[in-house]
């Protein structure tokens, strides 16, 4: 594999460094792992890491392998301590009728025509509104905040960060003089009390939860819905055995996310599978990678949506774990649910094929026309009630 275009961001030229096709990622990993599991690549300046536990070691040791922009570790669990007590299990559970509402309002133009663009119309503003919802922004700005998260995941729209940043202060003025109950009334009173929030701490958590919150979300629906139009099967399995559905969104995170990578800094001299990796070093842990080695996923090339256990690096381990990650399977549990309960099939259409994102890699869907079936039945939803979110 070759990094080029040198002009890139980083992350762009990984990315671009891939096969086009999921199959030939896996080969390539598959290689590498074998090959060289942790190898340094003298044209980029960087190291690479691929197998799993290789992987895993370079997210749980932070103090080691540091994120570029990351505040001083007491900072981060500052913030990580006051963000986490809003995704506990319990809380986001709780989040479930109103995720059902949600997903059933936006179901209905499939109920009406037959057909939607389930990225625009489904997979995209989903995620936004209930962020949106939670950090208490007004619903005459959700529709804005739509188009910032969908502008930033395909790509584009990089002069709207300063209308975003005025935006959120706008908003955060309003719960200052007039708290609610809501995450963004919640760290004001942080602020004002022992965590000693600064104003710009506060949007730029905001900011973050609200545009790469959702994006993972996104990517997790979409990749799910065109995975059922393609292959019927898997729908129909879902429809027969409801409680298959969690499987269903697990090997999607761990099969769908291939170029998923996360670029660490070494603060010291280090050794890692075997090899000398001197301070102020980039690693790049191959998450995808991880997600496909043997050792850990038998028959890794196989989409399974029953293959327990599922143990995938996609929402990353330890103290840098995805604190979302309750809440991107929950919508994406409860989105399948209602699609399966009310549709008895569902398929591409012709009329408005996929597309996908020209600077990202092709798991990253930015556009999906899919026909819909009413359900003579609705499929019994007993089921849930059985279920809790992992």
């Amino acid at each position: 594999m070759s990094i080029g275009r040198q002009n890139e961001p980083l992350g762009s030229r990984l990315v671009r460094a891939l096969g086009p096709s999921t199959e030939e990622r896996q080969a390539w990993f598959h290689h590498m792992q074998e090959t060289q599991p942790v190898r340094y690549h003298p044209e980029s300046h960087l190291w690479e890491v691929f197998r799993y536990k290789d992987v895993q070691q370079v997210l749980l040791d932070s103090a080691t392998f540091a994120k570029e922009s990351e505040p001083d570790p007491a900072q981060h669990r500052k913030r990580r301590g006051l963000m986490s007590n809003e995704f506990t299990s319990r809380r986001i559970e709780e989040l479930t009728p109103r995720l059902i509402q949600i997903v059933d309002e936006l179901l209905e133009p499939a109920r009406a025509s037959g057909k939607m663009n389930v990225v625009t119309e489904l997979a995209s503003p989903l995620p936004v509104r209930i962020i949106a919802e939670l950090l208490g922004l007004p619903l005459s700005g959700q529709e804005r905040v739509q188009q910032w998260s969908y502008q930033r995941f395909i790509g584009v729209g990089d002069s709207d960060k300063n209308e975003l940043f005025r935006f959120l202060s706008d908003v955060l003025d309003e719960r200052k003089r007039d708290p609610r109950d809501d995450l963004m009334s919640r760290l004001l009173a942080a602020e004002e009390n022992e965590a000693h929030l600064t104003r710009e701490e506060i949007i730029s958590m905001c900011k973050e939860l609200m545009v790469t919150g959702s994006i993972t979300t996104m990517i997790l629906l979409s990749r799910v819905l065109y995975r059922c139009c393609l292959y019927p099967e898997i729908y129909q399995a879902l429809r027969d055995n409801p409680s298959l559905i969690q499987g269903a969104i697990e090997e999607t995170l761990r099969y769908d996310f291939a170029s998923s990578h996360l670029c660490r800094t070494t603060l010291h001299d280090t050794v890692l599978g075997g090899h000398q990796i001197k301070a102020g070093e980039t690693v790049v842990a191959w998450r995808g990678a991880a997600n496909f080695d043997e050792t850990y996923f038998p028959h890794s090339e196989q989409f399974d949506i029953r293959r327990s256990p599922n143990p995938h690096l996609t929402f990353g381990y330890g103290v840098h774990v995805c604190l979302g990650h309750p809440l991107a399977r929950l919508e994406g549990r409860i989105l399948l649910e209602r699609i399966v309960a009310h549709f008895s099939e569902i398929r591409l259409d012709p009329e408005d094929s996929v597309q996908y994102t020209d600077k990202m890699a092709s798991e990253f869907i930015q556009s999906l026309g899919v026909l819909f079936t009413k359900a003579c039945s609705p499929v019994s939803e007993k089921f849930r009630n059985s279920h809790t979110v992992n």
